[in-house]
């Protein structure tokens, strides 16, 4: 108590209270302005109303003007003029203070030179203003906790001293020092108007006549604002206000030194303290709190009259801590504090019975002795048992075993807990039940320093853990089998075979058509189908490893003591399929593929790869039922793999490039075109033919993309070639289907320059037999464009004469096979002369591809076809060579 007086000063939270006290008190004897100053405020609307800022310093001229015409005393134009404008403006300005005649006071302010330096300098009003003004200090100082609560009086400039703004408007004498702002002044009293309302003539003569005037910035805007007490927030215009208001209002607010009296105050209680030891704890409080409202009300009395601010935080306090003395004195706080234990002690104890009592697991608390002390209600059902029984003739046996345990543990280290968790499973009525116990023994504080062994407090609980055995026993059969089937899934598979290392052999099979059951029959049935080709399997390999791999792909491993040839695997399980499945009222005949491995001293999944290599290599031979895993087979597999992998690589990095091969008018040997060839140069495997990568390509749907590439660099190299010399591009089916054609070769088209007939597009029988309607409909708009169409490899096809009056075709292209043997096969060539004859009866014109000599060309010839194409005329060669003199295609006749 001596010692707060002395501290509590220096403690910011106790200068926060008294400021907030102080602040209070202000606010509940408020007071109203004396009105002998006005607020000319710099608003949003005159901001508005000027359109620009900082504003022309006519604008103040003509405001000066304004109030000096309305007779107004002193006007401090609160506004930084420390940098010049534009000399015309500065002269205006120069001349309205001249016409004010000495009655206009502009700002200086002390600034820090730097940010972070001491260094302080006073920034003025440029000469040509400062010379018809009276300068004063305007500055604005906040107290540590932000907020403003004092104003300067005046500073010293240039060796002279200068007042500041609010004690000039107050017409004080005083020029140096800093004194408190009275906020019990309410700022709405203060007479304000907005700057454009005195600039358009709304605010009349009388309002501003015989008062000082303040003119400044309220907007927001302008971020002349700061944090005061009570009201929040004013403008720096208003605090100088509120300032020389304090002034006028002689409210010039005082402190003193309090300490002396918090002494005086403090010693006064530590002697009634010590002497008045017959008064009661309730006229104390008493007491206590009508000496701080007396406090209080002096306090305010004190500072609403007389300016007197008195900081009543630190009485506070040594009244409270007189409180305390107090009680000390009359009460015995260690025996309180004993109290106070004995009953936490037993609202503990009854609290953790309550919690044992009310726990859904299993929980028995028992001594060194085994003796149970608490037990749950689920515990005395599970074994049985009750409060004071032996732990050791009614617990599990293992639970006996693991408790010995531990309490050998404990005789070893009697000064640490040990703890032990454990699963077990007992029999309860008709089903096994498994629990996991946790078994903790801890040792008891010692209440005798020579006590060497004080025992030991132990706690079992019991939880029931079955449903998560189970949980975690189905987790472990999904994560091993087949949820539809209920095999075995490929991971569980190939795991159990790299643990046997029996087996001989590995068979894979799939369902032929399968998509086509569920399409249908139904997804439904197509799983019914399924389930039964799992119990087939079991049903005939009995404990053998059986797995579903992946959709209708099912694996089964033989041991070498159940059969040795892969024939007698295949046909095993060929004939075990040859009976339909019976599905509901249905009976879904399943025809299935083979393919079998030999084990070898390799991974399981390397060996069930290598039996899916085999399937693969069934499925790409129709009519094939089953194969033997053949390594050669395999690396062309991998090779094909490896190109689909590679293929789109290979079309970003341009290794796909063009050919091609010319195309001769017959009777004249005239080169009138050229078909475009598609090569790819691998940078591993060399140049690939067309014929491997092709249908690796359509298999991925790749070839969308490679097509669109190879018609637009056709339709690029033959916009420079001469004449009216054609291109013929191939169009796969799977692209004319799949991609939007009409675009793409209106694209390729636009891109190169080339004139639409100058191209022909060669499609495959199979382009229009299984969409017939709109291929044939894309075929028809595409001729309309001004494009040739080809029907190529004609002859080739089942069908071909069924569609051939009804396509938009322009040309036919008589496949090589024909081309090649005709002159050594009459039917062959009966079979040309037909094709012949029947294009030029559709009037369409005849390309003969595969001519390889002179006498193919001679014959073509006689029979009226029109173009030839072959290795007689060129092969696929780079599009330069097209052009260049040969001597291959000179006169036939000869």
């Amino acid at each position: 108590m001596i010692a707060l007086p002395l501290v509590a000063p220096g403690i910011f939270m106790v200068q926060n209270w008294n400021d907030n006290f102080v602040a209070k008190r202000f606010q509940m004897a408020t007071r109203s302005a004396s009105r002998t100053i006005a607020f000319i405020a710099i608003d949003k609307k005159s901001l508005d109303a000027i359109g620009i800022w900082p504003w022309p310093r006519r604008v103040y001229a003509e405001l000066i003007d304004r109030i000096s015409a309305a007779g107004a005393g002193d006007i401090f134009i609160d506004v930084d003029f420390s940098t010049p404008s534009q000399k015309s403006e500065d002269d205006k300005l120069a001349a309205g203070l001249d016409r004010a005649g000495g009655s206009v006071l502009l700002p200086v302010f002390r600034q820090q030179v730097t940010a972070k330096g001491s260094e302080t300098a006073i920034t003025k009003p440029i000469g040509l203003l400062a010379e018809k003004s009276w300068p004063v200090f305007a500055n604005v100082a906040l107290d540590p906790d932000g907020n403003v609560r004092r104003f300067s009086l005046g500073e010293e400039s240039d060796a002279v001293s200068t007042q500041s703004a609010a004690a000039t408007l107050a017409k004080s004498d005083r020029h140096t020092g800093t004194s408190l702002i009275d906020f019990s002044i309410r700022p709405d009293t203060v007479p304000t108007f907005s700057l454009s309302d005195v600039l358009n003539g709304h605010v009349g003569a009388d309002a501003l006549r015989r008062r000082s005037i303040v003119v400044g910035a309220s907007a927001t805007e302008l971020k002349d604002i700061f944090p005061v007490p009570i009201y929040g927030a004013l403008a720096g215009p208003m605090i100088h206000i509120l300032a020389a208001e304090t002034l006028l209002q002689h409210r010039d607010l005082r402190t003193f030194n309090q300490m002396p009296l918090e002494l005086l105050f403090s010693a006064v209680l530590i002697v009634v303290a010590l002497t008045w030891r017959s008064i009661g704890i309730a006229s104390l409080a008493i007491l206590t709190g009508a000496s701080g409202v007396a406090i209080e009300i002096g306090a305010f009395l004190l500072q609403a009259e007389f300016g007197f601010i008195i900081g009543t935080a630190v009485p506070w306090l040594i009244l409270l801590l007189s409180f305390l003395m107090f009680l000390n004195e009359r009460l015995d706080f260690g025996q309180m504090l004993i109290v106070v234990a004995n009953v936490e002690r037993r609202n503990t104890r009854r609290l953790m019975e309550r919690v044992i009592q009310d726990s859904s697991d299993g929980v028995i608390a028992f001594d060194s002795r085994l003796k149970i002390m608490e037990a749950s209600h689920s515990a005395r059902q599970l074994f049985n048992t009750t409060v004071g029984k032996d732990l050791s003739a009614d617990a599990d046996p293992h639970i006996v075993e693991a408790v010995q345990v531990l309490i050998a543990r404990q005789c070893a280290d009697p000064s640490k807990i040990h703890s032990t968790t454990m699963e077990f499973s007992t029999q309860v009525g008709e089903k096994i039940v498994h629990f996991e116990a946790v078994i903790t023994i801890s040792p008891n504080e010692r209440t005798d320093a020579i006590q060497r062994d004080a025992g030991f407090a132990g706690c079992l609980i019991l939880r029931d853990v079955t449903a998560r055995r189970l949980y975690h026993d189905r987790l472990r059969y999904l994560a091993e089998h087949d949820e539809l089937t209920g095999l075995l899934n490929r991971r569980e598979f190939a795991a159990r075979l790299d643990v046997s290392k029996e087996t001989d052999r590995i068979a894979v099979l799939d369902v032929e058509r399968f998509s086509g059951v569920c399409a249908t029959l139904g997804r439904d049935t197509g799983d019914d189908v399924l389930r039964a080709i799992a119990t087939r399997l079991r049903s005939e390999f009995g404990e053998s490893p059986i797995a579903r791999l992946a959709g209708d792909v099912f694996a089964v491993a033989l041991s070498s003591l159940d059969l040795q040839e892969a024939e007698v695997v295949a046909l095993r399980l060929l004939d075990l399929f040859e009976a339909p499945i019976a599905v509901g009222f249905t009976s879904v005949p399943v025809g299935i593929r083979v393919g079998v491995a030999q084990a070898a001293d390799d991974s399981a999944e390397n060996r069930v790869r290598e039996a899916e290599s085999a399937l693969d290599l069934v499925r790409s031979v129709p009519g094939r039922r089953w194969a033997q895993y053949d390594p050669a087979s395999a690396v062309r597999q991998a090779r094909a793999r490896r190109l689909e992998t590679d293929m789109r690589e290979a079309l970003l990095q341009s290794q796909f490039f063009l050919l091609y091969q010319p195309q001769i008018e017959l009777a004249s040997g005239r080169l009138i075109g050229a078909e475009a060839l598609i090569r790819w140069q691998h940078p591993e495997f060399g140049l690939i033919s067309p014929v491997e990568f092709i249908p690796i390509a359509e298999s991925t749907g790749l070839i969308c993309e490679m097509g669109r590439w190879a018609l637009i660099e056709a339709c690029k190299t033959a916009a420079d070639w001469p004449g009216d010399t054609t291109v013929a591009v191939n169009v796969s089916p799977i692209q004319f289907a799949q991609s939007d054609v009409e675009e793409i070769v209106h694209e390729a088209l636009a891109v190169s320059g080339l004139a639409a007939s100058r191209l022909c597009l060669e499609l495959t029988e199979s382009t229009f037999l299984e969409q017939g309607g709109p291929t044939i409909e894309k075929m028809r708009r595409l001729r309309e464009a001004g494009i040739s169409i080809a029907l190529d490899d004609f002859g080739t096809g089942y069908s071909s004469m069924s569609y051939l009056a009804s396509l938009p075709l322009d040309k036919l292209k008589i496949d090589q096979s024909f081309v090649r043997i005709m002159n050594a096969d009459d039917g062959v060539l009966e079979i040309v002369k037909a094709v012949v004859s029947l294009a030029h009866g559709l009037k369409l014109g005849v390309v003969a591809e595969g001519v390889e000599g002179k006498p193919e060309v001679e014959t073509l010839q006689r029979l009226g076809c029109e173009t030839g194409q072959g290795y007689f005329f060129g092969k696929p060669q780079q599009a330069e060579e097209l052009f260049r003199p040969k001597v291959t295609h000179l006169a036939f006749g000869k």
